[in-house]
């Protein structure tokens, strides 16, 4: 009997050191595990850092409409470089909250996928997504107002949504 249950022990210790510890592997997640021997695909990444913009791509719509018909409509699709898109030079995300780019300084939060800049225009928030080499962003706007057309009042809505795409340097 004693021989037994040393053999189950002996057997079990073997097994328990066998097994790796899992979790994240790459030292630049937000969650890296420096115990971990083999990942486990929980990698979590932050957003502080210098990315470099390589595209830009969207659609954009706009309608006009005067008493109650629509007179005038179009939508786009577009894709363009960084360059193209007047994008120069790289954007920097600070652990203390700040954003550098094309010389402004701005103030950020990020959470949850959720990028908030406040500017001196305001605040606003954008869906982003970030993996250890790429950031996206997602811009999507609707603006609706009114203005003369042909002397009448006509209701304009425009609607752009855009993908930046930027990689990790």
């Amino acid at each position: 009997m004693k021989k037994t249950l040393y053999l189950f022990l002996a057997v079990s210790l073997i097994f328990t050191a066998c097994k790796k510890e899992e979790g994240c592997t790459d030292p630049i997640a937000t969650n890296y595990n420096a115990d971990a021997e083999e990942d486990d695909n929980s990698c979590t990444y932050g957003i502080v850092g210098v990315w470099t913009p390589i595209s830009v791509s969207g659609t954009s719509s706009m309608t006009v409409v005067v008493l109650g018909e629509t007179v005038d409509s179009f939508d786009t699709t577009f894709t363009m470089t960084a360059a193209e898109a007047d994008m120069d030079g790289d954007v920097e995300f600070t652990a203390d909250g700040n954003m550098y780019i094309d010389g402004d300084t701005n103030s950020y939060t990020y959470s949850g996928n959720v990028l908030t800049v406040t500017d001196d225009e305001g605040t606003k928030t954008r869906s982003c997504t970030v993996t250890s080499t790429s950031l996206t962003v997602i811009f999507s706007d609707t603006e609706t107002y009114t203005e003369d057309y042909m002397g009448l009042e006509a209701t304009i809505t425009e609607t752009n949504d855009m993908t930046l795409n930027a990689t990790r340097q």
